[in-house]
């Protein structure tokens, strides 16, 4: 019914071109919209044709209604044919082409609207979308204080004046008095005269100055209303379809369409059972599907329902509320200071907000917004900034501001363009998606109609040869189409996914969209976020590792409450972004884990006491821990762990401090984190002191460049590798006092760049991210079985890389590359160049030999030493000519602060100095690496958007061999999971935030971890909050895929084997009876196809091979013809034996209620035991299923439906006999060959499928030419064989090495220096005193005036560093041992 629909839809569009008409207006009919951008769509104008119109009526009428059933699916041919091509400048009706990478074309019929400024009122707000409903109850809630519609139609309107704004770039708004616009996947396009094309309506967050928001004030209502015209009203649009409308598309659906059409023939030829059981079948789907689809449909729509009111400035600057949806592009908002939910994108122009951005991140971390700097050369761009922006879905959870001043916001976007609405969009519209098994099945389908229309043919022509009545001619005729194609074929698809999805539901895992489940089977690649699905959420504090004044690092402290008093301390408890919201610490978890861990306090600015007030606003206090008394005794002391002393316990000790000092700090001023300066910080003050300090925390990297060169220690990178490369996240802490004549209005004005200058580096924080865990056990599981895993992250690289080691993304024996981008300045242009790191981690047992600590070079002096000096040193190896270091290259810095990027602070690469390529003097050590057999290519995403841009040659190698992609923003994250199905790869997509949407809509499987939005867009969704699903999800896939494979196979050969039967007896006017179909039909093929899915999914670990996932391939289409073969002999044996027999007799025609004969019998008798045998052979088992006889009801339906048929073969009843119309032969002998038919037939056709189908075919053939690199359909294997075959790239300009934990925890001990003091009036200062370093150079002289010296003794845990103080003593170096008692 449905082949060759292609040539026909091409027929008839050259029919409807045929017609004459002719075009009136000269200017271009085509154009393009979105014209170089990624929905570049292709746009055609059409005009109502009369001749057209009449003729396709016509042929509506002529063909029945069938010409209009298939206008109805390809809805653009009726445009087509009843429309004749116009400019676009008078098209009534745009015909919009969307092409998808050459493979999909996609058609929008569109129509166009028009809005004229000289419309009534009414008219006008019912144009801009306002249901007369909305208006109505609009008017009747407002009151004196509320603006609404009602009031604005009360204000006078100058119709003169009146116009229609529009923005198109630049803030600057376009006035006009007629619109002509169109709707096209929930965006508006508006006619541009002047480029005399469709231009799609932007926001203000286009090509707009930040001076430009600044510069705003409150709207007019004609204003207003004008622009609610061009956008409609502030409403995320979803298509919502009633229960009617679901039913009769569903019944419109090709399927249910040919089912229906099959019940009607069968009620035509009286029979009436087996058409009352399909059309039981077709309702029970139909109502399955739309319960389905109003449920996805309510969800989708509870999410974008837009309730509330918002507070707008009007022009008089007088504050009215409205309900949110009458909002429009301009208006200045005040955020309400108990906190909102936004219903629209708006720049912050004044105040703080904190908001909750997990609908946009998936990371549920407040974040606080700043208003927008006032800068007339600096343009405003959604993504740079942020961070002065409150997104659409974001909640505001408070609101902060300085005296009377009020939080204000303007509008920059509404509706479907809005940060939310885009997310919603990329939900309704994902880009197509290629699923083999689908196709194929369409394709299958065709060929059986093909071969039915034969079939058709060759009866019509046989029987009107014999004369035969015309009416039985056209009802045989027609049902052999229905045996051919059975109907019963699309409910018997759904009932493996049915079973899948039922077991799934068990393990806590559900399923939205039944069809992804066989999709799930063919996944040969699995991509994962990292935090919160692969990691824990959060992260934990490992330990500190301080500076001491020696200026080296301690060994780490762990236990944070040992800390003494002093910059360390204080920095960590004060420079964060921490807040009290409802009574409760709010923050990022870094900050909150960094602050709890050393028990101090943080107090709400309402709580701090008049006193404590500074100049202008209250500052945060952070309070030290208090002391307990312990009962019994006198004396005070702390119920945690002992404190290591500071400078003024040991001062108050020995009594030059009186007292016990207050540590208790005030925050002034916080500079924010941002991603690209990778660091945040704070101006504090001390209570009890006068001077204001700053505290900087942030990146390792960013850090050294920002301290002074003296203040860092010479082993501060491979410090920071030893950390690093485990995962750890290392955060450097930094300290400036600033001037003594600082004061409050001088602190809030210094610019950032001052601030953060000139630190003093204080030491590390470590905070370890720990894995899930079963995360290890899922990675090796999916390793193990040949599904590549991939990590995509909005984590920084180094975190990723280690955590992608720890888990098994990458083995302990693959190196990792690190592609890296940087500009280049090429004939007055800037291009971009790629250069690669390399680490190769395990992968060399050499490696070790790297690893000299006592001969560590440090950055400074490595690059004073010669080429020849490195090389002899032993620390570096040459690999293919580039030397390989202990410190890595430094990373290209993300320039966006993209959404994701909501960190406190991140860890970044250290930097090591070029070393260039030499030759090394020692060959013998110059060996050939193998990391080049076995490596992954690691970046961020600033990298890939450089290379997809500039290099796609390059691309699919890194699409490929790419295991780690970290810093991707949500769109690329969409991007990559799309590059990857492009190479063939059929692609999972597990996450568990709202940033994640996008990619786990466009993936073939989405697996969703959370409940939120991210469950909206994947048809997977776990409530267990692992990635212990992704196994299960795959496993059930494979199992439902070679189910429907199986019964797909059966019903194909179920129909070919009835069909040749059928075929057998029309060529003696004899036929099947009502009751032989009837129980061929519900006994045998309803019950076998019912049953056949009930085997659960493989219990064993995933095999390595994943299923077939084609029907158009060679061992599918061998089963299926083998097979058919194999039923054709027996079937033409069977017959040429019962003619040869002495008491056979020929059937000879009388009327329809009498065709039982000897023919029916011996045809009966074969195919009901191929049917059963058929049944047994495609319902396989292992390693995709449990073994056949683990599915009880399908076995027992084997064995009852069996001996039910050797009952009818051999001793039938006689009631049996005439309810079946059997003639059975009275020859026992012929009986019971018809039983050595069956066993015969059972054994050859297990024979046909075991070893010629799936060992010679399948195995030998069909499987090594897939796994040939050369001769594989999939791109990515071609790919990978140019990989392995090229030696030369990709050419590494640094390296890096891992360092063996073992040997640096065994060598490095770091010492540290433990401080005591005494009262001593005759001891004078030293010049060189180990003290002098807590104070300023130019306060030493005063120092010395002291009547106090404070002394130190060093103090070491290993003996080596008492040998190294007993040698700095020997040569005279100025070094103080002195025993205090």
């Amino acid at each position: 019914m449905f082949c060759n629909m292609d040539s026909n839809l091409k027929l008839l569009t050259s029919m409807c071109a045929k017609i004459n008409c002719v075009q009136a207006d000269p200017k271009p009919w085509v154009g393009l919209v979105n014209a170089k951008e990624d929905d570049e769509m292709q746009i055609t104008g059409y005009k109502r044709s009369l001749l057209r119109t009449t003729f396709c009526w016509f042929f509506i009428c002529l063909t029945g209604g069938l010409l209009s059933l298939i206008m109805h699916w390809w809805r653009h041919l009726y445009l087509i044919a009843t429309h004749e091509k116009c400019s676009l400048d008078i098209a009534e009706k745009v015909l919009i082409q969307e092409h998808y990478h050459g493979k999909h074309v996609t058609y929008y019929v569109k129509a166009i609207q028009e809005i004229n400024a000289t419309m009534s009122m009414k008219s006008l707000q019912l144009q801009a979308g306002f249901s007369p409903s909305s208006l109505a109850k609009n008017g009747s809630s407002g009151n004196g204080n509320t603006l609404t519609l009602q009031r604005q139609s009360e204000v006078e309107i100058d119709e003169k004046s009146f116009h229609i704004s529009l923005h198109l770039s630049s803030g600057q708004f376009k006035h006009t008095n007629h619109v002509r616009m169109f709707n096209c996947k929930h965006l508006r396009y508006v006619w541009d005269k002047q480029t005399q094309s469709f231009n799609k309506l932007k926001g203000l967050d286009v090509n707009v100055s930040s001076a430009y928001f600044h510069q705003q004030r409150g709207l007019p209502v004609q204003e207003q209303l004008s622009r609610r015209l061009a956008y409609g009203p502030n409403e995320i649009t979803v298509p919502y379809k009633n229960f009617k409308t679901l039913l009769v598309l569903e019944m419109l659906n090709p399927f249910y369409v040919f089912q229906i059409f099959s019940v009607i023939l069968w009620f035509t030829y009286d029979y009436y059972y087996y058409a009352c059981v399909i059309l039981l079948m077709s309702m029970f789907g139909i109502a399955m599907s739309i319960i389905q689809t109003k449920k996805n449909q309510d969800s989708l729509r509870e999410t974008v329902l837009n309730k509330g009111c918002a507070l707008v400035v009007t022009e008089t600057g007088e504050v009215l509320e409205t309900g949110t949806e009458w909002l429009v592009l301009g208006d200045i908002i005040e955020i309400p200071t108990n906190g909102c939910i936004m219903q629209c994108d708006a720049v912050l122009l004044s105040g703080n907000c904190i908001l909750d951005e997990s609908m946009l991140t998936g990371e549920s971390v407040p974040v606080t917004k700043t208003p927008l700097p006032m800068r007339r050369d600096m343009i405003y761009d959604k993504k740079e900034h942020a961070r002065h922006t409150l997104f659409c879905g974001t909640k505001v959870i408070q609101t902060r501001y300085i005296g009377s001043e009020k939080v204000l916001a303007i509008v920059i976007n509404t509706g479907n363009i809005t940060a939310k609405g885009g997310l919603i969009r990329s939900i309704l519209y994902p880009p197509p998606i290629d699923y083999k098994f689908e196709q194929d099945s369409y394709k299958f389908i065709e060929c059986l109609g093909l071969i039915a229309l034969i079939g058709f043919i060759y009866t019509l022509v046989t029987k009107v040869s014999r004369g035969i009545d015309a009416v039985k001619i056209a009802v045989e005729s027609l049902d052999l189409i229905t045996i051919v194609v059975p109907p019963a074929l699309p409910a018997a698809m759904t009932v493996g996914r049915f079973y899948a999805q039922k077991r799934l539901k068990k393990k806590n895992i559900y399923c939205i969209s039944p069809r992804s489940i066989n999709v799930a089977g063919s996944i040969d690649c699995c991509c994962f976020d990292k935090t919160g699905t692969l990691t824990e959420e959060g992260l934990d504090m490992w330990g500190v590792v301080p500076k001491t004044v020696t200026n080296e690092f301690q060994m780490p402290i762990k236990q944070i409450e040992r800390l003494p008093y002093g910059n360390f301390l204080f920095g960590m408890v004060t420079c964060h972004s921490i807040t009290i919201v409802n009574g409760k610490l709010m923050g990022d978890p870094l900050d909150l884990k960094m602050f709890e861990s050393t028990g101090w306090t943080l107090e709400d600015q309402k709580n701090v006491p008049d006193c404590q007030k500074y100049s202008l606003i209250h500052p945060t206090i952070v309070r030290q821990p208090k002391k307990e008394i312990l009962h019994g005794e006198s004396n005070i002391a702390e119920a945690s762990v002992q404190r290591q002393s500071s400078i003024d316990d040991l001062l108050a000790d020995v009594g030059l401090l009186n007292g016990e000092t207050n540590n208790d700090h005030g925050i002034v001023r916080e500079f924010p984190f941002t991603s690209n300066l990778q660091r945040m910080s704070v101006i504090t003050r001390r209570l009890s002191g006068s001077n204001f300090n700053v505290y900087c925390k942030g990146s390792p990297e960013m850090m050294q460049q920002l301290c002074q060169p003296s203040s860092l220690p010479e082993n501060y990178s491979q410090q920071l590798a030893f950390f690093a490369k485990r995962g750890y996240r290392v955060i450097a802490m930094a300290f400036k006092p600033l001037s003594s004549k600082m004061s409050y209005i001088k602190a809030q004005r210094l610019a950032r760049e001052i601030v953060e200058s000139d630190l003093e580096f204080l030491g590390f924080v470590v905070m370890e991210n720990r894995l899930k865990p079963d995360t290890g056990e899922v990675i090796a599981s999916l390793t193990n079985a040949n599904i590549r895993t991939v990590m995509i992250t909005g984590d920084n690289l180094l975190t990723a890389i280690s955590v992608a080691r720890d888990c098994g993304i990458v083995s302990s024996d693959q190196a990792v590359v690190t592609v890296n981008a940087r500009q280049v300045l090429q004939k007055e242009s800037h291009a971009y160049e790629l250069y690669y790191t390399l680490d190769i981690g395990g992968c060399e047992n050499a490696t070790k030999d790297l690893v000299n600590i006592s001969d560590i070079i440090s950055l400074q002096s490595s690059t004073a030493n010669s080429i020849e000096e490195v090389c002899e040193t032993e620390n570096y190896q040459i690999f293919n000519g580039d030397i390989t270091s202990l410190s890595s290259v430094s990373m290209t810095l993300p320039n966006s602060n993209s959404l994701t990027s909501v960190e406190t602070c991140e860890t970044w690469t250290y930097k090591d100095p070029e070393l260039g390529v030499v030759s090394c003097k020692h060959e013998k050590k110059c060996h050939r690496p193998t990391w080049r057999n076995n490596y992954r290519f690691a970046m961020i995403g600033r990298t890939w958007q450089i290379v997809r841009e500039n290099f796609p040659n390059e691309l699919k190698n890194f699409v490929v061999r790419g295991a780690i992609f970290a810093r991707m923003s949500p769109e690329q994250k969409q991007a990559l999971i799309i590059d990857l199905q492009q190479m063939d790869y059929c692609v999972a997509m597990c996450g568990d935030g709202a940033n994640d949407c996008g990619a786990l809509k466009v993936a073939h499987t989405g697996i969703s971890l959370s409940e939120t939005e991210s469950a909206i867009a994947s048809p997977f969704t776990s409530r267990n909050a692992t990635i212990e699903c992704v196994p299960y999800v795959i496993k059930e896939g494979r199992a439902a895929l070679v189910t429907s494979f199986g019964i797909f196979k059966y019903m194909a050969a179920y129909s070919m084997v009835q069909f040749i039967s059928v075929m057998i007896l029309y060529s003696i006017d004899s036929n099947l009876t009502d009751k032989q179909y009837l129980y061929v039909d519900l006994g045998l093929i309803s019950v076998f196809a019912f049953f056949f899915g009930k085997t659960g999914a493989y219990v064993g670990p995933l095999a390595k091979q994943v299923p077939l996932n084609s029907l158009i391939s060679l061992a599918p289409l061998a089963s299926i013809i083998l097979h058919l073969l194999v039923v054709v002999v027996f079937q033409m044996a069977g017959w040429y034996q019962l003619h040869q027999q002495d008491w056979f007799v020929a059937f000879k025609h009388s009327d329809e209620d009498h065709l039982g004969c000897y023919e029916n019998y011996t045809m009966f008798a074969i195919s009901s035991f191929q049917y059963i045998i058929l049944a047994f052979i495609f319902s396989k088992g292992a390693p995709y299923r449990k073994p056949i006889w683990s599915n009880v009801p399908f076995c027992f339906s084997l064995v009852t439906n069996l001996a039910i048929v050797c009952y009818l073969v051999c001793y039938p009843s006689q009631w049996i006999r005439d309810f079946f119309q059997l003639v059975v032969p009275n020859n026992f002998r012929f009986r019971f060959w018809m039983l050595f038919y069956g066993a015969a037939n059972f054994l050859v056709h297990v024979i046909v499928e075991i070893y010629v189908v799936d060992y010679l075919l399948f195995q030998k053939v069909q499987l090594r030419r897939e796994r040939n690199m050369k001769k594989s359909k999939r791109k990515y294997m071609h790919v990978e064989y140019d990989l392995r075959c090229c030696k030369t790239w990709p050419s590494i300009t640094q390296s890096c090495q891992a360092f063996d934990s073992s040997t640096l925890l065994t060598e490095i001990k770091p010492t540290y220096v433990e401080i005591r003091a005494e009262q001593n009036f005759d001891t004078p200062a030293s010049q060189n005193n180990v003290l002098n370093s807590f104070f300023e150079a130019e306060s030493i002289q005063a120092i010395q005036t002291l009547p106090t010296v404070a002394e130190c003794t060093v103090l070491s845990e290993s003996e080596p560093t008492k040998l190294l103080l007993m040698d700095k003593q020997m040569r005279g170096d100025d070094v103080n041992v002195i025993q205090i008692s």
